[in-house]
């Protein structure tokens, strides 16, 4: 079913500024409007409307980067007063939408989201990468892994725009990093020091990167979710992809727990080299209990989950 909450997702970002009927979405798809309510509960932590009403003031707030008047976002996006549009601006990304515009104001700083110039910026956000993910073994300047300095430089060659950071004067404190994987793009790297939690700066780096993205014509954007951050990926629409592997159980199995513990639509098997066998699974990111049911009670399986959005 993972497949229709897709359509539902796409739906809402084709017709974002439009009112939105729930019921034209289900005839649309062939269910009864009930039915699209529950399907959208397994898969995002909002209900239906409170996802509409929140994307819509995702996408208002990538537009204030335009620099089109507040006033003028606002009607696009069905608020009929600043003041109501300043209220829910707030309510959801915990600041006005003029400090958003700046994206964080702290006396006379200002923070914007930036893309790498030079291989000095470069050099500073692979540093700050280091800080985010301290578990990570980062490689030196040889070879081509993604973890690689030269690996980036070539990334950074070809797609500059999607190498984003942001900087509070001249300290980074948030990066989305990203590179061009077929006909999607793949985030490498992405998050925000602890003490800019909750104010709207890391939501607004992957808003930028789609937005990227899309203008380079790539069709989706993919990424790997840390334990305990599905529902910030499921708030924002992505759709979760389980990657389970082992090389003791065979693919039918791996097929017999999926039945036992979900039973989630397989979206495709494979044995890689020979010997490792592979499941994936369309999952709802809610179910942040099936990675351990895998690891812990089966055992010897090893569990990775991808997200992913089409744009």
């Amino acid at each position: 079913m993972s497949a229709v909450y897709q359509k539902i997702i796409e739906y809402i970002d084709t017709h974002i500024k439009d009112e939105i009927s729930i019921t034209e979405i289900a005839d649309m798809l062939g269910y009864s409007a009930n039915h699209i309510y529950k399907l959208f509960n397994v898969y995002s932590p909002y209900s239906i409307m409170e996802y509409i009403r929140r994307k819509r003031l995702y996408a208002a707030a990538n537009e204030i980067y335009s620099g089109r008047k507040l006033y003028d976002i606002a009607l696009d996006y069905g608020y009929e007063s600043p003041s109501g549009f300043y209220k829910a601006f707030k309510s959801i990304l915990d600041c006005s939408p003029r400090e958003y515009k700046n994206n964080i104001k702290k006396g006379q700083n200002i923070m914007l989201i930036e893309q790498v110039k030079n291989i000095e910026e470069l050099d500073a956000v692979l540093s700050f990468c280091k800080i985010l993910y301290p578990d990570v073994e980062f490689m030196g300047a040889d070879g081509n892994d993604k973890y690689s300095r030269n690996f980036w430089i070539e990334k950074w060659k070809i797609n500059p725009e999607l190498l984003l950071f942001t900087k509070d004067n001249d300290c980074i404190c948030g990066i989305a990093i990203s590179w061009a994987d077929g006909p999607h793009i793949t985030v490498a790297m992405d998050g925000i020091s602890k003490e800019y939690a909750s104010t709207g700066i890391h939501e607004a780096l992957l808003i930028e990167t789609e937005k990227r993205a899309k203008r380079l014509n790539y069709e989706g954007v993919n990424l790997g979710v840390g334990e305990g951050k599905e529902n910030f990926y499921a708030k924002l629409g992505y759709i979760g992809n389980m990657l389970i592997q082992s090389e003791k159980y065979s693919v039918d199995d791996l097929k017999a727990f999926n039945e036992q513990y979900g039973n989630y639509e397989v979206a495709g098997t494979n044995v890689y080299e020979g010997y490792v066998n592979q499941m994936w699974l369309n999952v709802s990111l809610l179910d942040k209990n099936l990675k351990k049911k895998y690891e812990d009670e089966i055992g010897e399986c090893w569990v990775q989950i991808i997200v992913s959005k089409k744009i």
